[in-house]
């Protein structure tokens, strides 16, 4: 009968766990990205009742006792909650964000990110980058680009307010963010002042028809200066004089002027001569002067470009190489992880990504607490998933203005709780019993 006092007191035991565990989980419902634990039992040893002819056809193990076998973390994807930060991240499959403090590597799936400040030069407040961390300070790494860097001479454009210059700025607009390997991962940082640098215009050209009746004609473009200055090229074409004995010549102002039209830059005369059909033949006036930058004036040649025919409406159109220089005006994060800058003249360039990491047993993930885990030799070394050409992906698709539920499933865990509640009362019940048994027994001795 001791026996029954043993599997009694295991099955208490073992109960009074899985309610640890139940209310653990139960505990962490509202917890961003917990992830829930279940329960696992397994008898705690048997006992072999010997037969008196040494065999028997059917088992003769009498167990005695039950024991929590294991509490396995449950892995699956939490419900995703939208939210109106973009540095709130959730991930939408399998995969890990990387955290770092004190060279220790942690990992998590709570992607509730804030920002805290560096200066990258001491005492230079332009120069401030924002790091990727999370609540508690740890910083969120992944794969920094290079493609940008602090100029303490660069005029963002607001002097007179910032009374100093100073800002990063962008050196190769990209859309593409290779992963690094998984040991060059860093931290993220998110320069607060980045611009994007101004491409003067070097090239025009010039399309349409001028006609042949003796009427001044206007085709205009946009040119960009160095100093960023959108200024306006105006080609004005006036019937020559003096015409050629087969086509059709035109005298030709070529000027540039500020976009109000206050200050010129440059004016050149030339002339352009068209065939009888209409085909441009020749044109004198190479380029113009943009604010200190040469300008080409294409006309095209034949009927490519600006062409002087009857039957044709008269139409002018033009299109000109050079980009406005613009400032950061906000960032966001695709579903790849890539960060991505918006600028005030219409661009975008990526500066970075977030790493996804993967493992393969994320089972064997070792939880450190408040929703972190670090590897170990059961869940093997962090990896990035590759596509068929070997390039690292994200495996997982990063969702920005979200952020993961909890899994755990309070239905099922109050549903739980009332099953163990009552095999708890159950083996209380039996240890009562067999103790009234064994005072019985001892009562007959008497």
């Amino acid at each position: 009968m001791t026996q029954g006092y043993y599997a009694g007191i295991s099955g208490v035991l073992s109960n009074q766990s899985g309610i640890d565990v139940l209310t653990n989980n139960l505990s962490n419902v509202s917890t961003t990205a917990y992830k829930g634990s279940t329960t696992e039992f397994a008898d705690l040893f048997t006992q072999a009742i010997v037969s008196s002819n040494g065999s028997s056809p059917t088992s003769d193990d009498l167990g005695v006792g039950v024991r929590l076998q294991a509490a396995s973390i449950q892995f699956k994807q939490g419900s995703l909650m939208a939210s109106d930060r973009f540095n709130d991240l959730a991930l939408q499959g399998n995969g890990w964000f990387g955290v770092v403090s004190n060279n220790q590597t942690s990992y998590t799936r709570d992607g509730s990110f804030v920002f805290d400040t560096s200066q990258k030069v001491s005492g230079d407040v332009n120069s401030s980058t924002a790091r990727l961390t999370t609540g508690d300070g740890q910083y969120v790494t992944g794969t920094m680009l290079t493609n940008f860097a602090y100029n303490g001479e660069f005029d963002y454009g607001d002097k007179t307010t910032n009374a100093a210059v100073g800002a990063y700025v962008l050196n190769n607009p990209t859309s593409d963010v290779p992963l690094a390997g998984v040991s060059k991962q860093s931290t993220l940082e998110f320069p607060t002042r980045l611009a994007y640098p101004v491409t003067p215009t070097t090239q025009t050209h010039f399309s349409g028809n001028l006609g042949i009746t003796d009427e001044s004609r206007t085709i205009s473009s946009d040119v960009i200066s160095s100093s960023n200055e959108k200024n306006t090229l105006k080609l004005t074409f006036t019937k020559s004089a003096t015409q050629p004995s087969d086509g059709v010549a035109w005298d030709v102002v070529a000027t540039v002027t500020s976009n109000d039209g206050t200050k010129t830059y440059d004016t050149q005369n030339g002339q352009a001569i068209f065939s009888t059909s209409g085909a441009l033949s020749s044109f004198n006036i190479p380029s113009v002067n943009n604010n200190g930058t040469p300008v080409s004036v294409d006309l095209g040649t034949n009927y490519s470009g600006v062409i002087s025919t009857d039957g044709v409406g008269v139409s002018g159109s033009s299109m000109s190489d050079g980009i406005s220089g613009g400032t950061l005006t906000k960032y966001e994060i695709n579903s790849e992880g890539t960060i991505i800058a918006d600028f005030s003249n219409g661009r975008q360039s990526a500066i970075g990504r977030v790493a996804v990491y993967h493992f393969q047993n994320d089972q064997g993930l070792t939880s450190e607490g408040g929703t972190y885990y670090s590897a170990s030799d059961n869940s093997g070394k962090p990896v990035f998933w590759t596509d068929k050409s070997g390039n690292a992906i994200s495996g997982a698709e990063v969702r920005s203005g979200y952020l993961e539920g909890s899994n755990v499933d309070l239905a099922v865990g109050l549903t739980d709780m009332i099953v163990m509640q009552r095999s708890y009362e159950a083996n209380s019940k039996t240890i009562t019993t067999v103790d009234e048994m064994i005072q019985k027994a001892l009562q007959m001795h008497r």
